[in-house]
């Protein structure tokens, strides 16, 4: 209701004439909200039917007393670039890429909801995350909201990439949550980076809140990236939480995703996930998991799009065949995307469709327009719903992209 009168005292404080047929309805409107206003008992929650421009997220009914703003209409083919938490901090390079999803086909762009480290881009407002680090370059929670409805104006679909398991900032935070090596201290991979226990239900919730918190702020998707167990370092050294010798990685990773879905249910925004490319990938063993608990078809049932991370440079040598697959961008994504399509039709429940992330940087082959184009290519050819380029530092190339 408040943003009905909003809108009302906005057009009166106009002082603009109010033509007849705008004031009947509107006073109709008035009329038959303040009915359902007294006819609910004091405290209840009044639901009514809004009207929505046609970029809105259509909902047959929303809770008017919901802290998640109303978000765009996710395209029908999602567009969209990365851009780190640092590039958006920074109004000069955010507003160039901004500009070149305005002179482009595309469409979104997906943010860092962390800076690297797992440091917040802005100050939370949930109690769960109050003692959260803040990045160096973090924006006042005002400001990142109103750009994010600056962006909505402009038409532009905005996810937020968390980062799940792989969190250093939240290790330090919440120590008690942290992967720990056999002799109980923190357990980090060859880099020396840290995870939470993903077999921990305390880390589940953890994670949970950050996705209330990007829906709260005005994202229109939250993706979800690290849902996995890790791979780089000594493995046989962790001491799981709530996981013993023998078990399927893949089974704790699917009751995480259940207790997504269930606990993320009265978000009015898409939930996606980030998988590696090569669980595009039919195998003769089901049990498989990449020894990460990642499978297509465990997604599948609980999220409404995944991004495979398809990356041509990211196969090994003789895939397919190929001595080089990074110079084969359209054969390795094609491939891919036919035989995840596959598995997505043998899958019971399958809600998800698919929107890989496409490689616009140099590794493997040197990438020039033609070769993102046929990525894109082919994920046109087999009916993906949209694309994500990826470059880590943020520099896309303009010529791969139609006016």
């Amino acid at each position: 209701m408040n943003k009905i009168w909003f809108i009302i005292t906005e057009f009166i404080s106009s002082r603009k004439p109010i033509p007849s047929v705008v004031f009947w309805v509107v006073l109709i409107f008035v009329v038959i909200a303040s009915v359902i206003l007294i006819v609910n008992n004091s405290g209840s929650t009044i639901k009514l039917v809004p009207f929505y421009n046609d970029h809105l997220q259509v909902a047959a009914e929303i809770e008017m007393d919901s802290p998640y703003p109303l978000a765009l209409l996710t395209p029908t083919k999602v567009k969209g670039i990365y851009l780190t938490g640092y590039t958006f901090a920074s109004k000069k390079r955010r507003l160039e890429l901004i500009n070149l999803i305005k002179d482009t086909e595309l469409n979104s762009v997906v943010i860092d909801f962390k800076d690297p480290a797992g440091k917040l881009m802005f100050k939370p407002i949930l109690e769960q995350l109050k003692n959260w680090s803040v990045s160096p370059v973090a924006l006042d929670y005002h400001d990142y909201q109103n750009i994010l409805a600056d962006l909505q104006i402009a038409e532009i679909y905005t996810i937020a990439r968390i980062t799940t398991f792989q969190d250093p900032t939240a290790v330090k935070i919440y120590s008690d949550l942290a992967l720990k090596n056999n002799s109980g201290g923190v357990w980090s991979d060859y880099k020396g980076v840290t995870w939470l226990d993903m077999t921990n239900p305390q880390v589940w919730q953890l994670v949970a809140s950050e996705a209330k918190e990007a829906a709260m702020i005005g994202f229109d998707e939250v993706q979800f990236d690290y849902i996995r167990f890790p791979s780089d370092g000594n493995t046989n050294k962790i001491k799981y939480f709530n996981f013993v010798s023998g078990q399927k990685k893949y089974k704790t990773i699917t009751q995480f995703f259940k207790y997504l879905k269930s606990e993320l249910s009265d978000l009015t925004i898409p939930l996606s996930i980030d998988l590696f490319g090569l669980t595009y990938q039919r195998r003769s063993d089901l049990d498989y998991d990449l020894n990460i608990g990642q499978r297509l078809a465990d997604a599948a049932p609980y999220f409404d799009f995944i991004s495979p991370m398809v990356y041509p440079s990211h196969y090994p040598s003789g895939f397919l065949g190929l001595a080089s697959p990074a110079a084969h961008p359209y054969e390795i994504v094609s491939k891919a995307l036919t035989e995840g399509n596959l598995i997505l039709g043998n899958t019971t429940s399958s809600i998800a469709s698919t929107r890989p992330w496409l490689q616009d940087f140099d590794l493997g082959a040197d990438y020039n327009a033609s070769m993102v184009r046929a990525q894109i290519q082919a994920a046109d050819e087999n009916q993906a719903s949209g694309w994500l380029l990826w470059n880590a530092r943020n520099v896309y190339t303009i010529g791969a992209l139609e006016k």
